[in-house]
């Protein structure tokens, strides 16, 4: 397995993974403090930069440091989530069916995180560099350590979910394309899905809560940002909005990471017909008719409290977001 799965708690060597876990989990945990609080300390302060930006800045990093808290935590004789996830994806059974799948999308979505990880960034120094004027350079620096290190947490935690979803969508796959080989074992089949589908249902029961959190943020930044400036007849509309595309980079992680949790369910519903158009052309097969609706009537998928996730809350969270948006630029350009 690749040595950065293992920051995120995915190692065969349960002691190596509690040791880089802990590490890992406890810098960027103390990170997310520091800047937190310096965030509260210049949160009221008129010559502090950021205005607004300030604000976003708080409620990511509030957001990924409860999130951290909830995947880390560990109560009295129970595993932590991280521990949890990891001992179901890192099945020496099961692993070696998905994991070339696994490992081609978590790569993928290493690279996607990582590029709005840059693009957040480097946007929130063109900031910087743009309002220079106003700012003395000790407290620009300040400024970007802080703004780079919510950032990193931020997107960590949105990989790690990336990470989950990417392990859920390759068991499913995976299923689909060896059906072919095993499909006058129906029994082993079957077996298999029971596996898939408890796995899909533990592992989204366990990683729910740190999603609710992430998929907020945007709203709640959008939402309040758009009414406090409304009301606010004297802001800055243009320079307000200008600071807040860096931390949009940012936020859209979670999109990302709702299209992931949606192909993962889209892809259990669209199971049976795949199977179903498998065998066309092989004639009447009554205990694979039998296997199918199983299949279908399982209803597996990414379920958050007891809710199953798709593409439509993707699509909600992306209107909300986007609405705030075009109504800041449409204030924006009035003026």
């Amino acid at each position: 397995m690749p040595w950065w799965l293992s920051l995120f708690g995915f190692q065969q060597s349960q002691r190596r993974r509690a040791i880089l876990m802990l590490l890992f989990s406890t810098a960027i945990f103390c990170c997310m403090v520091a800047a937190v609080a310096m965030q509260l300390v210049t949160f009221c302060d008129p010559d502090s930069l950021g205005g607004f930006g300030n604000e976003v800045i708080l409620t990511m990093g509030i957001c990924s440091a409860a999130c951290i808290l909830q995947l880390n935590i560990r109560r009295p004789g129970q595993q932590s989530v991280v521990q949890a996830t990891s001992e179901m994806f890192m099945d020496n059974v099961m692993l070696p069916e998905y994991v070339d799948l696994w490992l081609e999308r978590s790569r993928r979505s290493r690279s996607e995180v990582a590029f709005l990880w840059f693009l957040a960034v480097a946007a929130e120094i063109a900031v910087v560099v743009w309002t220079s004027d106003e700012l003395d350079p000790g407290q620009a620096v300040i400024h970007l350590a802080v703004f780079a290190t919510v950032a990193t947490a931020y997107c960590s935690v949105a990989l790690y979910l990336l990470l989950v979803c990417s392990a859920q969508a390759a068991m499913v796959d995976h299923y689909s394309t060896t059906f072919a080989d095993l499909s006058q074992d129906y029994n082993v089949l079957r077996h298999r899905w029971d596996q898939i589908q408890a796995i899909l249902r533990r592992s989204a029961q366990c990683v729910a809560p740190c999603l609710l959190m992430l998929t907020i943020t945007p709203v709640i930044v959008v939402v309040t940002g758009t009414i406090e400036l409304i009301l606010d007849n004297e802001a800055d509309f243009q320079r307000i909005l200008v600071k807040l595309v860096p931390k949009g980079f940012g936020l859209l992680g979670i999109l990302r990471v709702l299209a992931r949790v949606g192909e993962v369910t889209g892809n259990c519903d669209r199971l049976p017909v795949f199977l179903n158009s498998s065998l066309l052309g092989s004639g009447f097969d009554q205990e694979a008719s039998h296997l199918i609706h199983f299949i279908e009537r399982s209803k597996a998928g990414f379920y958050a409290f007891d809710a199953k996730v798709d593409y439509t809350v993707m699509s909600k969270v992306a209107y909300v977001f986007s609405g705030g948006l075009l109504t800041l630029l449409a204030k924006a350009v009035q003026l």
